[in-house]
């Protein structure tokens, strides 16, 4: 008796979970990184015929965001985008502060060393670099330049960014993506030492390690909660979404601490996860989604590149057993970077439209 109520149960948590139920409407959300600014029509539509349901751009020119909605609305996909801490916030930067230092985040000098070696050449292709996601080498960093996180005024001049994309007719998010540590754990800057000596001070109970990792994740999710608030401040029915990246090494799964919408955590990147390694991520990032924030959906990331010599080849076994172990493990919305591979190969976009389409 005991076996069959054991595979009765089993038979209904596969449904309740399913991609698909039996009368064809989708409970999955697939959301997708990237659209093709040069021919956005043909884009958004054959987006659709995969099963995507967001598209998330790059761009933040607003006539291009205009027909991206316009041709979002004919397909029924909803259009974000996106922000990022990298070199653009140097140019606003420079813009309003001429002769004033960018106050990027500053890593040891091992660190940069390490940063050199990996972006000479084609080095980042050769050795096992993980761009950004969990680290296997010792001193891994990322390549390009990030701002520091507890710099106020860099934060206040994303601000007008904000206000141009919120203010799109119809556009229905902002999305945030590179809001992480150059090094993937901290800012190495004066203002970080100080204001980190201040948090040890308050906090003599916490072991050095203990109180840089928690000083740390704090000024990441006070920073990006922070544009968050603006933004819909700015606009009341805007939504926010993300991915987690770079890897925050002291806690990889910080992200249900953000009061946003779709919060993306990586659940099988564009290395080759093992499958209980997903699995157990999938249950952690849709299980614990509203453990901080009622507002926040769990968005479990998958990373495909179909760019061999640069990326692990994943064939479609691969990406069919990430996506299925994903739902299978309670996640209810799924994104992928990037979008132009998928669409762009026939066997992989097969694969998704098995469980978005």
């Amino acid at each position: 008796m005991k076996s069959w109520i054991s595979y009765f149960i089993t038979i209904v948590a596969l449904l309740v979970i399913s991609c698909r139920y039996d009368n064809n409407q989708k409970s999955c959300i697939l959301m997708g990184w990237g659209i093709n600014e040069q021919n956005p029509d043909k884009f958004i539509a054959d987006a659709k015929e995969v099963g995507f349901d967001k598209l998330i751009s790059w761009s933040n020119d607003s006539a291009f965001l205009m027909k991206a909605v316009e041709a979002g609305d004919r397909n029924n996909i909803k259009i974000y985008s996106c922000i990022t801490p990298f070199s653009e916030l140097g140019k606003l930067w420079n813009k309003s502060y001429a002769g004033r230092p960018i106050p990027w985040q500053i890593m040891t000098l091992d660190e940069e060393a390490a940063r050199e070696f990996i972006m000479a050449g084609r080095n980042q292709y050769i050795i096992p670099y993980q761009f950004g996601g969990e680290p296997i080498m010792t001193n891994e960093v990322w390549g390009e330049k990030i701002i520091c996180f507890n710099n106020n005024e860099a934060r206040e001049l994303l601000k007008p960014l904000i206000n141009k994309i919120v203010s799109v007719p119809g556009i229905e998010g902002l999305a945030f993506d590179g809001f992480g540590y150059q090094n993937y754990h901290s800012c190495n800057c004066d203002l970080c030492k100080s204001l980190l000596a201040e948090y040890r001070k308050r906090n003599p109970i916490m072991s050095k390690e203990e109180a840089e990792a928690t000083f740390f994740r704090n000024t990441l999710v006070d920073y990006i909660n922070y544009l968050s608030d603006y933004a819909r401040s700015r606009n009341k029915d805007i939504k926010t979404c993300i991915h987690i990246w770079p890897v925050f090494v002291p806690d990889p799964l910080y992200g249900n601490r953000l009061d946003i919408d779709f919060c993306g955590q990586t659940a099988a990147w564009y290395t080759l996860w093992p499958e209980e390694k997903i699995a157990r991520y999938s249950r952690i990032i849709s299980g614990e989604a509203q453990k901080y924030n009622q507002r926040q959906q769990g968005v479990s990331m998958i990373g495909y590149y179909d760019r061999p010599g640069q990326f692990p080849v994943k064939d479609e076994a691969q990406v069919d057993m990430e996506i299925r172990t994903m739902i299978e493990n309670g996640s209810a919305c799924i994104q992928v970077c990037g979008t132009y591979d998928v669409i762009n190969n026939k066997e992989i976009s097969a694969v998704f439209k098995k469980y978005f389409k």
